[in-house]
Parts: C-alpha cells; structure tokens; sequence
C-alpha cells in the first residue's frame, strides 16, 4: 500500500512537471464556446496562451523519522500544571455511557518530544498519544483509578499526575 501511493505520488508529480512544460491552446468555436487544449488545433484558429510559473512547495521526506527530544535549554524548565480536569475525582460513570473522555490539563503545554501515557487501575492504556484527551471505551462496572504521565520518546517519564477515581454504574442480572 505504501509503495503503491509512492508510486501514485510520482507520477502524478512528473505528470504536473511535464504538464508545466507543455503548451496550451484556447480555442473559441462558432458557438462561442472555449476550450482549452494542449492539442495544436488543425481545423481552427486558437490561440496560445502563455501561463504563470507553476509555485514549487518544498516538501517533507516522510521515509525519515526522526527522534526529536525537546530542548533542554532554558526554555523548558518542567511542566508546572500536570492535572486530570475530566473526569473529575469520585464521578459517577452512568450505565448508558459508553466512553469517558479523559482531559490532561498542562503548563506549559505539551513540549515536542513528550508524549502522554494514561493509566487505567494503575495500568498503561493503549500507546502513548501526542495529545492531552484521549477517550477510553467499556469501562467494566465498579470502581476505577484513571491517571497519566508526560513521557519522553524513549519512554522516560518527565511529569505525572494524581490519579481520579471514577464509578461505572452497569445493569446486570440478578439470578
């Protein structure tokens, strides 16, 4: 699949390469009606036209990754907020709810090269994210601890907070 939009990407840009080398013609028929073509016309008058330089953008190589740790400098002297906002401590998960979105507030925000890893019961959950929310999904009923840490690329922990305890709320059976 990647070499296939590779593959795709290339031509599409040597098609546009070859297309801004290319002439065009505007042809006004009998009607009225303008076309343009990069066909010389043979039958009928056509003018031809002389377009603008294409803009050239440079683009990303994506084949590289790069393994990019913040700047230790004096910029970034630690986070001085690292704190659950949502859901809040001791809240009640009702039965119909299926996901709870889990909100980490930060000062200063989160630095390039730091990901945040939530916590469910003391436990990772899912892979460290780029992103202060992140939703959790079937949360089994009783009680549950939820908390995160800001963690380096190489998985160094920078920062954590303090753990929320949350109560899901399930219909069951009762025998």
């Amino acid at each position: 699949m990647k070499n296939t939009l590779l593959l795709c990407t290339v031509l599409i840009a040597t098609g546009c390469i070859s297309l801004a080398d290319a002439e065009v013609y505007k042809i006004v028929d009998s009607t009225g009606r303008v076309t343009y073509t990069d066909t010389p016309p043979t039958d009928q008058a056509g003018d031809q036209i002389e377009l603008p330089p294409i803009n050239q953008v440079p683009g990303s190589n994506s084949a590289e990754t790069v393994d990019v740790e913040p700047d230790r400098g004096d910029d970034f002297a630690g986070y001085s907020v690292v704190e659950l906002v949502t859901p809040r401590d001791d809240s009640l998960i009702y039965y119909d709810q299926r996901n709870i979105i889990v909100q980490l507030a930060l000062r200063p925000e989160l630095q390039v090269g730091h990901l945040v890893q939530f916590y469910l019961d003391g436990a990772a959950y899912a892979e460290p994210v780029a992103a202060t929310s992140y939703a959790i999904s079937d949360l089994a009923r009783g009680s549950h601890s939820i908390s995160a840490r800001i963690v380096t690329a190489k998985g160094a922990t920078v920062a954590s907070s303090r753990s929320v305890t949350v109560h899901v709320q399930r219909h069951f059976k009762r025998k």
